[in-house]
């Protein structure tokens, strides 16, 4: 480790008696005869000091980072900076051609400044919206990444019917799919009530839950539709219409799920890119109550301990299934160096994908969490080469 400074009147990034030129970013550290007040100890190899590491969000998460409402994102940027790097957190207007304007968190210091640097060695992307994703900024910034070399880690948000057509071009994944299609008419929906009597109605860019609901055919042939607010039966599927139009739902066959106690589960799997293969980070599980539609704790699904359903589970399987998964995702979508997934478990301990998503929330696991930080630094060190 060796200390470097930054001068915020000149944002040069400077080191004391430089023995070599080190290299930090893509730029180098300036010689000064002594080290300005805002110091920090950083990893150095090989001429190289680091990482430096771009953190992308939305300009409305820069408010709440500085008033300490980000603190999964501080926890993040605290991580690299223990782990002897720096992180800076930008917006993709912060992105210019050669240097990156933003906030660094002072850890002695416990404070964020204004601070520039060069153009970093990896970047996390944690923009929140797939609006500004799609965005002339970030697909500029996007656009400078890629010319400078710069990895990009989780391009973009994963659409559901992206993800599904992405691991059905692995014959080896599909008994661990679910039938899945785009439906647009009340027709699409009857057609497929008519061969799998239950379904899942999902928006196809939704999260947490949301714009999800199942339909199942009761004896009656009226159809029960639930959804995380309620439940009502539906005379007619034409009642759905005016929805499905509005367009973006795809359906999904709903598969027979082994139980704890009676209560529907399914496992949350977090898994990086990590020494030249994707691996599990951690495992969750997630248990519904007895009527709900989803295992999401924002809507009444409880944690229960990986340990109590741990013997039911193929961990061989489901360790290849999220191998082959993570290797689909990243030819459909760039390099992917952190996913999470929510998996199914049959009656016969069958695992079935759910859903897979670019951006994984916190789990509520500590040990997960804290697996998930070291991944993550040694990701960040590997683009820097810099990792031991």
């Amino acid at each position: 480790m060796i200390t470097i400074g930054y001068q915020s009147d000149t944002g040069a990034w400077v080191g004391e008696r430089l023995s070599e030129p080190y290299r930090f970013g893509s730029g180098r550290l300036v010689p000064a005869a002594s080290l300005p007040d805002l110091t920090f100890p950083v990893r150095e190899r090989a001429g190289r000091v680091g990482p430096l590491v771009g953190v992308l969000v939305s300009e409305s998460s820069i408010p709440a980072l500085l008033v300490g409402k980000k603190r999964w994102l501080e926890t993040v940027v605290r991580s690299v900076h223990d782990a002897g790097g720096i992180a800076i957190v930008t917006t993709a207007a912060g992105v210019k051609e050669n240097t990156v304007s933003g906030f660094v968190l002072v850890p002695a210091l416990g404070r964020w400044i204004k601070a520039s640097t060069p153009l970093p060695d990896v970047v996390y992307n944690r923009v929140k919206s797939r609006a500004e994703e799609s965005g002339e900024r970030f697909q500029t910034a996007a656009a400078r990444f890629d010319v400078g070399g710069i990895a990009l880690i989780n391009r973009s948000f994963f659409r559901k019917s992206d993800v599904y057509d992405a691991l059905r071009a692995d014959g080896r994944l599909w008994p661990h799919l679910l039938p899945t299609a785009p439906v647009r008419t009340a027709d699409d929906v009857r057609a497929w009530l008519n061969r799998y009597s239950c379904v899942y109605v999902k928006k196809d860019d939704g999260a947490k839950g949301n714009g999800l609901f199942r339909l199942t055919v009761l004896p009656d042939r009226s159809v029960l539709c639930e959804h995380p607010g309620g439940r009502k039966r539906l005379r007619s599927l034409e009642a759905l219409a005016p929805l499905l139009e509005s367009g973006g739902y795809i359906a999904q066959a709903a598969a027979r799920t082994d139980t704890w106690n009676g209560q529907r589960y399914d496992l949350r799997v977090l898994a990086h890119w990590w020494r030249g293969r994707y691996t599990m980070t951690g495992v969750g599980v997630r248990l519904a109550t007895r009527r709900a539609l989803t295992t999401h704790v924002f809507h009444g699904g409880t944690i229960l301990p990986y340990a109590e359903v741990e013997k039911r589970i193929d961990e061989a399987a489901l360790a290849q299934l999220i191998a082959l998964s993570g290797e689909r995702l990243s030819e459909r979508f760039g390099f992917v160096g952190e996913f999470s997934a929510d998996i199914g478990v049959g009656p016969n301990y069958e695992l079935y994908v759910y859903e897979m998503n670019a951006k994984p929330m916190s789990f509520d696991e500590p040990d997960i969490e804290k697996r998930r930080l070291e991944r993550l630094n040694e990701l960040f060190a590997s683009f820097a080469q810099l990792a031991p």
